[in-house]
């Protein structure tokens, strides 16, 4: 039987049997290569207490109290993918296909598992894209929204508060996009080395003074246009809230957890006539805010674009790179030893 990489408990991660699925129509079948996840948001959802007791309407976009609110904590009965996307050979076409055919290689959202089945429109020929740089594909359409939906503008200077992948991707947008200055914010030393080495004009640790006020002093004292905060902890948040001009733009990436804990909304918040947004790709159900000029078939489309153009560049971004048997070992060091994860990917 195929085999994939499970979460079945809080930072918990088995290598577990799987049936694989039959094709539906418009489905294929992928024998994958490579995988990855985004374990930033995943370690988010472990700490669940944002849905606890709660159930979203998704009708009303509303959270409401449940008795019986659906199960938030995975289970060796009730595993958890662990991936995002993945590259392969494509081994079985479905029904009604008709733009792929068996031995393509292709890249696209899959899970950590030796076989994927994905819908025909969410994979993309592989070609001459590098494989790692095809793993960021998924958490390049959060930066690319973040990025848009901040309008991020030729010569703004913008502040990344949190350097993950998708804080990492979204140094190297902006950078792209002709920011002016652009400042990440992160403790880990080998991620501020990333940023620096991929566009940043400046890296702080959080860890070593004033971070917001340092952003004002690099910014002439008025601080930055926009702040994307990517750390998803509500310390970040005030950073990010610190570090913006004057009806600047703080936008709110990060998957909170809990009640906030230290947002002093009646200071630059309220003073500075700030602006908050969430972006595209953050949460479910919603459509880019501008569809329907741009939806997510459009905004995968161009990313893998970009790629093929070799203008996203993230080098040195996956790591590290362990086969499918070290997989659970990869989710200990996430938790433990998170300055020797930025990105990994598993081999299969």
């Amino acid at each position: 039987m195929p085999r994939r990489l499970a979460l079945t408990g809080p930072y918990q991660a088995e290598i577990m049997e799987y049936d694989d699925p039959p094709l539906q129509p418009g489905q294929v079948r992928v024998r994958t290569e490579l995988a990855s996840g985004k374990h930033g948001t995943t370690m988010g959802m472990f700490d669940g207490r944002t849905f606890q007791g709660q159930v979203f309407d998704q009708e009303m976009r509303l959270f409401m109290e449940s008795e019986h609110p659906p199960q938030r904590v995975p289970s060796r009965e009730a595993p958890w993918n662990s991936g995002t996307t993945g590259v392969g050979v494509i081994t079985e076409v479905g029904e009604g296909v008709g733009r792929w055919q068996v031995g393509d290689r292709v890249f696209g959202l899959m899970d950590v598992r030796e076989s994927n089945v994905c819908p025909e429109n969410l994979i993309w020929e592989l070609g001459e894209i590098d494989p790692n740089e095809a793993l960021c594909i998924e958490p390049a359409y959060v930066a690319f929204h973040a990025l848009r939906e901040s309008q991020v503008r030729y010569g703004d200077s913008v502040a990344v508060i949190g350097l993950g992948v998708l804080g990492l991707l979204a140094v190297r947008m902006a950078v792209q996009a002709g920011a002016e200055t652009v400042i990440g914010v992160d403790p880990l030393a080998n991620r501020r080395t990333w940023a620096a080495e991929h566009g940043a004009d400046h890296v702080l640790d959080p860890y070593e003074g004033d971070v917001a006020l340092s952003i004002h002093q690099l910014t002439g004292g008025k601080g930055v246009d926009v702040a994307i905060e990517l750390a998803g902890t509500y310390p970040a948040l005030q950073t990010a809230i610190r570090s913006v001009r004057v009806t600047g733009t703080v936008c709110s990436a990060g998957f909170y957890q809990g009640d906030a804990r230290g947002l002093w909304l009646g200071r630059e918040w309220h003073h500075n006539r700030l602006t908050m947004i969430v972006p595209h790709g953050c949460g479910w159900g919603h459509p880019p805010r501008d569809y329907p000029r741009w939806d997510p078939q459009r905004a995968h489309d161009t990313i893998v674009s970009l790629m093929r153009k070799r203008k996203l560049g993230v080098s040195g971004l996956i790591t590290p790179v362990v086969p499918l048997e070290q997989g659970p070992e990869v989710f200990r060091m996430i938790q433990q030893e998170p300055e020797k994860v930025i990105k990994y990917a598993i081999q299969m």
